[in-house]
């Protein structure tokens, strides 16, 4: 799995291959479609890690393309966005009263 996360977040490499999503409505479909505890297991390793992830990407200009160890890493944060308030608030992968709606992008 070399490479796959900068140096400094190797030990969660592990992670990219199922977490690091790159559309945000495949982010969407991975929460909807885990249960809360694979959820709740993605996000107890990723939060604590979020702050330095936020602050070693703001290092690269926004203007210029991320490399893929980078990319992966946003990717992570955007999941943990995506994730986040199923945890903290729902408690439950889908929006509470929800029954099973889901949101299908058509562009």
């Amino acid at each position: 799995m070399s490479g796959l996360l900068p140096e400094a977040f190797k030990d969660l490499e592990y992670l990219v291959p199922e977490w690091s999503i790159r559309d945000g409505h495949q982010r969407y479909v991975k929460r909807v479609n885990s249960s809360i505890e694979e959820l709740r297991a993605f996000y107890d390793v990723m939060f604590p890690r979020g702050q330095a992830a936020i602050d070693f990407i703001d290092q690269f200009e926004y203007s210029e393309p991320l490399t893929e160890d980078v990319s992966n890493l946003r990717d992570l944060l955007y999941t943990l966005i995506t994730v986040a308030i199923a945890v903290e608030v729902w408690r439950q992968p889908r929006v509470r009263n929800s029954a099973n709606t889901i949101l299908t992008r058509l562009a």
